[in-house]
């Protein structure tokens, strides 16, 4: 039964766990999402020593769920725990991380070819709301918000693709670059050649050229290359 009698003899509609779970994230996932915007925004760098006990007490939640937050970032490759010292932010290494987007190109170039012939029309205006939105936040020079939109854009294509190993393989790689990737725009100028980018995919997505979208995301992804070691140069200069 969905309903269950309340004040005043009215019926008043029963909300199911599985619901609430819907509507609100777990509370290591908000923490998660806490710690993670501070390591990418450069709030925390590579080196930098993760307090469990003062983010629980900065957050008001006890230790474990600040524990299980630190065990996602952990996963995703953001921070690393060393026995008898604690949870550090992690250093990429410039090689890895090259190897890494090398991959993450190829995925995303396929992701959108299967996402321009796969998706519906009402995904692809999706997509243009959320381009427009982070376009908005460049204008206003708003880089966090800028970078988070960016994120739902790559993740929403990828997602569209109908491929869960592809979707799957995507979050795991984007996860361990996220940092390089907001870092990637350190320039005004490098940060409206991106966005200029995007309205290129955003175009061929409507347009449904598969083979363009593929190749401008996989050139997109790989435009960052050349630039990997002297962005990851910063890194292991403040571990100095």
């Amino acid at each position: 039964m969905d309903a269950q009698q309340g004040e005043g003899g009215k019926a008043r509609r029963r909300v199911r766990p599985t619901e609430m779970l819907t509507r609100v994230p777990a509370l290591h996932t908000r923490i998660a999402e806490i710690v993670r915007d501070r390591i990418v925004e450069g709030k925390l760098d590579p080196g930098d020593f993760v307090d469990e006990a003062a983010l629980a007490t900065e957050l008001s939640v006890s230790r474990t769920p600040v524990r299980e937050a630190l065990k996602v970032l952990s996963f995703e490759g953001l921070v690393e725990n060393q026995p008898n010292r604690g949870t550090f932010v992690a250093l990429l290494n410039p090689e890895v991380a090259a190897e890494l987007l090398e991959f993450l190109a190829e995925v995303e170039g396929f992701g959108g070819a299967l996402t321009t012939m796969r998706a519906d029309d009402a995904t692809i205006r999706a997509l243009r709301t959320a381009h427009d939105q982070m376009v908005e936040a460049h204008a206003a020079g708003d880089k966090p918000a800028y970078f988070k939109l960016n994120t739902v854009i790559h993740d929403r294509i990828a997602a569209a693709s109908g491929n869960t190993e592809l979707h799957q393989t995507f979050t795991r790689l984007t996860a361990r670059l996220r940092r390089l990737r907001f870092l990637s725009n350190a320039t005004d100028e490098l940060w409206r050649a991106s966005v200029e980018e995007h309205e290129a995919i955003q175009t061929q997505l409507e347009a449904r050229d598969s083979e363009a979208v593929r190749t401008l995301l996989r050139d997109h992804v790989l435009t960052i290359l050349p630039s990997v070691a002297d962005i990851l140069e910063r890194d292991v200069g403040h571990l100095k």
